[in-house]
């Protein structure tokens, strides 16, 4: 009989593949169901499987973020393990696929709980072009999405909410920090995970 912790291993090793299934399944049930219901609704929650297509790309095809990470931004050989499996896997789960379903389902609520989403979505694209500035490389795992859904999307999703009335200046908001403080919290936590394991090496 299969163990709970063995569905759990399997899990962590195939997140982002079943990521693109739920991916899938979600855009569907939103442009189906949640679309017709509440249109700002949809415009908070339709960015969860957006940024799990993101994940499908930096880590699944053609995958390679961590590499990429390893390599071009902390400049170390690949086989280094300064991005562990589990810190990829816990970041990339509770941000993308508890944090932001949650704070969007919260918006049945009160908008105001999700009205940072695409000011995070849309942050999180524009860094992997500054990825790209600081490794000076054409591309790399997750821009391709970014240029395509994150950041037109998000531009979308926000001048939408403007239109609606929800926020006013869409540059001076607290929706904003919110998004734009988490996307900053990242590097940073890059740069302390780079020292520690430095230190320790």
């Amino acid at each position: 009989m299969t163990s709970v912790h063995e569905y759990f291993s399997w899990f962590k090793e195939n997140w982002a593949r079943i990521g693109f299934i739920l991916a899938i399944y979600l855009l569907v049930l939103l442009i189906v169901v949640v679309r017709r219901y509440d249109f700002v609704l949809f415009v908070l929650l339709l960015h969860t499987p957006i940024y799990m297509l993101h994940q499908t790309e930096e880590y699944v095809f053609p995958g390679g973020f961590r590499e990429f990470f390893t390599t071009r931004i902390y400049g170390l050989s690949e086989d280094e393990t300064v991005l562990s499996d589990n810190f990829i896997f816990y970041l990339n789960i509770l941000l993308i696929w508890i944090a932001l379903p949650c704070f969007g389902l919260l918006s049945m609520i009160n908008y105001g709980f999700g009205l940072w989403i695409p000011y995070f979505s849309l942050f999180a694209g524009i860094a992997h072009i500054f990825l790209s500035i600081k490794a000076r490389t054409i591309y790399n795992p997750g821009l391709i999405v970014s240029l395509s859904l994150n950041i037109p999307i998000g531009i979308w999703s926000i001048m939408y909410l403007k239109r609606a009335g929800l926020i006013g200046n869409v540059f001076l908001n607290p929706y904003m920090l919110v998004g734009l403080v988490i996307n900053m919290a990242l590097p940073i936590l890059g740069v302390i995970i780079y020292r520690r394991y430095m230190s320790a090496h």
